[in-house]
């Protein structure tokens, strides 16, 4: 009969099987890591009115408790527990999929958040090409560490609320897509392709000044 408080507000029961489910989904795939003993070192203390972000984080705090030399892995559980956490955040729908990038744009210029002008620098059928190549399965290469660092000091976000308005793959496209911006129309696509994948799989460390400041 427990009652669970959800981001938007809505009341409803406790659902063990959803979280018994996300926890499973973070250790796929991964060895020497186990999706009971993340749910056991939580410890979680379930009462009416705990809210669904209270429980995500108790959970990414008791992966990130368990990593060590022998059980390595559990950086990278931690890290898919943060990443789903903010993808409802910033997707604001159940499973947590991903917009098209022309919408997230368009969605974010509206809110003041991204410069409008992007749209004049690029047409839509470019926005709608580069669309393609963007990758979020890529998100799944960050360590615990990493992410935790780019969530909290890089994503365009509200200081004071802590909404957060993209994810990672959605900050490096946007900074391939703001770099390139003035290159020739010929070739500049090419460039905006190798350098967002050059970053999103980590081959090159973009440094501060770009990562909060260039879009």
């Amino acid at each position: 009969g427990i009652k669970v408080k959800k981001r938007s507000g809505v009341i409803e029961s406790l659902d063990l099987d959803k979280m018994h489910k996300m926890v499973d989904e973070a250790t796929r795939g991964l060895s020497g890591v186990s999706a009971s003993q993340v749910e056991m070192q939580s410890g979680i203390q379930f009462y009416d009115g705990v809210t669904t972000d209270e429980i995500q984080e108790i959970l990414i705090r008791s992966a990130s408790d368990l990593i060590d030399l022998e059980h390595p892995n559990y950086q990278f559980v931690a890290a898919r527990l943060l990443l789903f956490s903010l993808r409802k955040r910033v997707f604001e729908n159940k499973k947590g999929d991903a917009p098209n990038l022309k919408d997230h744009i368009t969605k974010c210029a509206y809110k003041g958040l991204y410069d409008k002008q992007i749209f004049e620098k690029y047409s839509s059928e470019e926005i709608e090409k580069v669309a393609a190549w963007v990758d979020h399965d890529r998100d799944m290469l960050f360590t615990y560490a990493g992410l935790r660092q780019v969530v909290d000091k890089y994503l365009v976000q509200d200081r004071s609320t802590g909404q957060v308005y993209e994810t990672p793959q959605f900050m490096y496209i946007m900074i391939a897509l703001t770099i390139f911006q003035e290159y020739p129309k010929e070739t500049r696509l090419s460039y905006v392709k190798r350098y967002y994948d050059a970053i999103s799989k980590h081959k090159i460390n973009i440094p501060t000044p770009i990562m909060a400041g260039v879009r």
